[in-house]
């Protein structure tokens, strides 16, 4: 036996045709990835029985969930069937604006142990959530949030006829030499920004039935797009537009040296707030906005996304 290494697994994905159903003969995608916490999670409860010896009985196998999170850096090409079941909707001629069909997906960890391995699969999986980090002189941060139907139990070979794409080696983007047209529009001097937090949200949740240990289905809520700029205070005019409630469009792109790009786009927003920030001695005065977007008609929802190959 072998003790498995970190450095060695091996995570890849292959979108499902039948939702829970893991396609006959999957080719699938190598995943890029820095860290996860993403498997199942069992639940049980502890049955509250009198005992006249005073003991307590055993907890109860009441089902079980699978999710968690998968932190990646983002680069061209490499998520774009993540980004489709985020979106709930499929790329149209290099388009994805946020929709309402279900696109799931399923996951497969494998796990060197010498003589005999482990593989570890999860079928009928949702992109739930994504948290995008644009950071002065930082690689931009993909952190993806999953929710599954369930974890298959552990097997020690492929599924007969698979076979494995490698991952993409477009490079990563960082936000000093990639970021490119980040405006936020309707404000008269677009502010620069140090840093951008963005979270997008399909606002998936289970829903369970008696019979069946994982979930039953998945529901769709609101698909929400969030997030908060820390911006340097050199004018008055990205506080006025918070304090006046100015609907604003933000957009920005990523560019690799190899000509691929991403463009994304949230029409309307409104600044959910503009505190000045007091730091004190030796820091830039900065103004901290939330914002939160909203449907635009012009594209048929509330955020867009256009990639152009090299």
């Amino acid at each position: 036996m072998s003790i498995a290494e970190g450095s060695l697994v091996r995570l890849a994905h292959i979108p499902e045709v039948t939702i829970g159903t893991i396609p006959a003969t999957p080719a699938w995608q190598i995943a890029r990835w820095v860290s996860a916490d993403f498997g199942p999670s069992k639940q049980t409860e502890t049955p509250d029985e009198v005992r006249p010896d005073g003991n307590g009985v055993a907890p109860v196998d009441v089902g079980q969930t699978t999710g968690g999170n998968i932190n990646c850096l983002l680069s061209y090409g490499t998520f774009d069937d993540w980004l489709a079941s985020l979106f709930r909707q499929a790329w149209a001629t290099n388009v994805l604006v946020n929709g309402t069909a279900d696109r799931a997906l399923a996951f497969e960890e494998f796990y060197e142990q010498g003589a005999t391995d482990t593989f570890i699969r999860h079928p009928g999986c949702r992109i739930n959530t994504l948290d995008i980090t644009l950071e002065a002189k930082k690689s931009v941060q993909a952190n993806f949030g999953i929710m599954g139907l369930e974890t298959l139990a552990p097997a020690s070979a492929i599924i007969a006829g698979a076979t494995y794409v490698a991952a993409t080696e477009t490079e990563v983007f960082n936000s000093a030499l990639n970021v490119a047209d980040l405006e936020i529009s309707g404000i008269t001097n677009s502010p620069v920004i140090q840093r951008m937090n963005l979270r997008i949200s399909s606002n998936v949740y289970d829903n369970d039935a008696v019979g069946r240990r994982g979930t039953y289905q998945h529901g769709k809520g609101k698909f929400v797009v969030s997030g908060s700029i820390l911006a340097y205070f050199e004018t008055q005019d990205t506080y006025e537009a918070a304090r006046a409630h100015t609907t604003v469009g933000l957009s920005w792109s990523l560019g690799d040296a190899a000509g691929n790009s991403y463009l994304f786009e949230i029409p309307k927003n409104k600044l959910m707030d503009g505190k000045v920030t007091k730091p004190g001695n030796g820091r830039a005065v900065m103004v901290d906005a939330p914002f939160q977007g909203f449907v635009d008609a012009g594209i048929g929802g509330t955020m867009k996304i256009t990639r152009t190959p090299a």
